[in-house]
């Protein structure tokens, strides 16, 4: 299986991230407001998450719940998530545009939590779910109430990865969260990815400063002073 490359530490990540989604550029700055913007994790507790209905939340990694492609949770996180991840009731997928070595990675670190990504094929969009060990795919299709997802062999053909703001990839979160859409919503600290692509997904969003935002090479930290900047101009 051929996979579109991404470089681990490239700015230009980012960049292909913005070239895919200038198509819809408007509408996406139309979606960067968040439902709720926290001051920190330590908001986002289970009283919050029981007052406001939510029965799952789909993370961000990078930037969220880790430093920049750290290996665990950061410690400034780490506190006030392990709480929510044991909390009853409370279903939580991993939802991030890393490439597929990081992928992998985030698999083994979160081994009880879906982590999902979704890619462009040939002649259709595909799902891969990496959960407890397992590599699972999927042949997406229709778009009301979300994807329905065909489980398929792995697939030998060239893919390139959808990225956040996607809303494919938030609709078929969903669909493997196996909760309303009304009820999940979207944690991370990005407005033109995270934001904008849980809103225009259909689920709410959450909006955190970024954690360990020292730990980001430098272009990088250029990168979230746009996007904030975006926010509040365009939003």
């Amino acid at each position: 299986m051929k996979l579109e490359s991404e470089a681990r530490a490239d700015p230009g990540d980012w960049l292909r991230t913005v070239r895919q989604s200038l198509p819809r550029a408007l509408s996406i700055a139309r979606a960067m407001r968040p439902t709720w913007e926290l001051r920190s994790l330590e908001e986002l507790d289970s009283g919050f998450v029981q007052r406001e209905r939510i029965s799952g939340l789909l993370w961000d990694v990078d930037g969220t719940l880790t430093h920049y492609h750290g290996r665990s949770l950061a410690p400034e996180a780490e506190k006030w998530v392990a709480p929510l991840f044991r909390e009853p009731g409370l279903r939580h997928a991993i939802v991030s545009n890393c490439d597929d070595r990081r992928l992998q990675e985030l698999a083994t670190m979160f081994p009880q939590l879906p982590v999902l990504k979704v890619y462009e094929g040939a002649t259709a969009r595909i799902g891969r779910r990496l959960l407890q060990g397992g590599d699972a795919w999927f042949e997406l299709a229709g778009t009301g109430g979300g994807p329905v997802a065909r489980p398929i062999d792995r697939p030998d053909a060239r893919l390139v990865p959808l990225r956040k703001p996607s809303a494919e990839i938030i609709r078929f979160a969903v669909r493997q969260l196996d909760i309303e859409p009304a009820a999940v919503a979207m944690v991370g600290d990005q407005y033109w990815t995270d934001v904008a692509g849980a809103n225009l997904g259909g689920v709410r969003s959450i909006r955190i400063p970024t954690v360990g935002r020292e730990t980001f090479p430098s272009v990088l930290r250029w990168l979230q002073r746009v996007d904030g900047w975006m926010r509040h101009v365009l939003a």
